[in-house]
């Protein structure tokens, strides 16, 4: 009896000194990735990153970043990760491990951004190999097959209106269920860098016509809100997202990676300066400051919210802020740049994130939740 007694004693205090890695409530997980063109070699480093985490502490190499995550968000050359981590292969299981997503840049990129035509007079990039890799990758997979919830957002230029990619909105929207080719390419059409793409999607006879620019036009460079405003939205809907409804933050883990932010003495102006600018002036300049004001901004109204609902530790932004040199260039494909932007990203994983922990240490705590989540809903299947 005294044996049984220590026992369970010896289970409690496991139990209790072990807590924070075993989820109790079921979560909804959230990740989302920026807009940057090849800066998306950045978030390519801290996925790969958290996939060996996962890996590690599952001890299966076959995991995958989306089977963690119920929603995975992304603008521009995020969208194009989000495809790659979430579109299926024949196997039913995403095309791409996360440690493909950085040399899927360095064999790309110098090709999607080699200089063609007169920049005054038309797109800087011919998108045609983009589209033309694109293809290859997803194949003919449409927005309804991706193995979890996506958020990838664009802007047609003929209605004026964003437009945004979700499998939930297909059901009221079934216009939007386009092949993941055409909605990887518009998110990343970039104007001045891109062309515009035009395409038919087709419903019961009925043809819908789209005009998409990237997603960073209507400022979603940073879609973490984006993506948090639809998984909210889903909560009103899906059984899986109901435990966030009525924005309980506390129910929610969000991961947002960005691709960097010009550093805070690089490339700014005093306002004597910047009196006498005229229109090319303030073209060259206004584009890098809106983008970091937006993703600034973003980061601000969601770190206000879960540490006002006191769950800062359920969000996790990943940024580099001092970005300089050619690594600020959103089309720089050189290698020698390339492999800098490898660098800024292993570099970001040890920086200090806060007093207490480095992004390396915070990404494997993510990590441990985002395992103890998959296995307490396996577990809840299982019965």
């Amino acid at each position: 009896m005294a044996t049984t007694k220590s026992f369970l004693i010896l289970i409690f205090m496991i139990l209790a000194t072990t807590s924070s890695t075993f989820a109790t409530e079921e979560m909804v997980t959230v990740l989302s990735i920026d807009g940057g063109a090849i800066r998306g070699i950045i978030p390519g480093v801290i996925l790969r990153y958290l996939e060996a985490e996962l890996q590690r502490i599952d001890n299966n190499t076959d995991a995958r970043v989306a089977d963690y995550f119920d929603l995975i968000g992304g603008t521009s050359t995020g969208g194009l990760v989000t495809a790659m981590l979430t579109t299926p292969n024949e196997n039913n299981r995403p095309f791409a491990a996360a440690n493909e997503i950085v040399p899927f840049y360095f064999e790309h990129g110098p090709k999607i951004f080699e200089p063609s035509g007169n920049p005054l007079f038309g797109p800087q990039y011919n998108g045609t190999y983009l589209m033309q890799v694109i293809q290859e990758k997803v194949g003919e997979t449409f927005l309804n097959q991706t193995l979890t919830e996506v958020v990838i957002s664009s802007f047609d230029i003929q209605t004026n209106k964003p437009v945004i990619f979700t499998k939930s909105s297909l059901a009221k929207s079934p216009e939007l269920n386009a092949k993941m080719y055409d909605i990887c390419y518009s998110t990343a059409a970039a104007p001045t860098y891109f062309a515009p793409l035009g395409f038919n999607t087709s419903h019961n006879g009925d043809q819908y016509r789209f005009n998409l620019v990237d997603g960073g036009v209507a400022t979603v460079g940073d879609p973490a809100l984006l993506s948090v405003s639809v998984a909210t939205k889903l909560a009103e809907e899906d059984p899986a997202f109901s435990s966030i409804r009525s924005l309980n933050f506390k129910r929610m883990l969000l991961l947002s990676l960005g691709t960097g932010t010009t550093s805070d003495f690089d490339k700014t102006y005093t306002a004597e300066q910047a009196a006498t600018w005229g229109i090319l002036q303030w073209g060259s300049a206004i584009q890098a400051m809106t983008g970091a004001a937006s993703s600034y901004m973003t980061d601000y109204y969601l770190s206000t919210v879960f540490q006002a609902l006191d769950s800062q530790d359920n969000y996790l932004r990943v940024q580099d802020n001092a970005l300089t040199g050619t690594t600020t260039a959103w089309d720089d494909a050189s290698m020698a740049n390339m492999l800098l932007l490898e660098q800024v990203g292993e570099n970001l994983l040890k920086k200090q994130v806060s007093n207490d922990e480095t992004y390396e240490q915070a990404l494997t705590r993510f990590a441990e939740k985002l395992s103890a989540q998959k296995k307490l809903r396996e577990n809840k299947a299982s019965y």
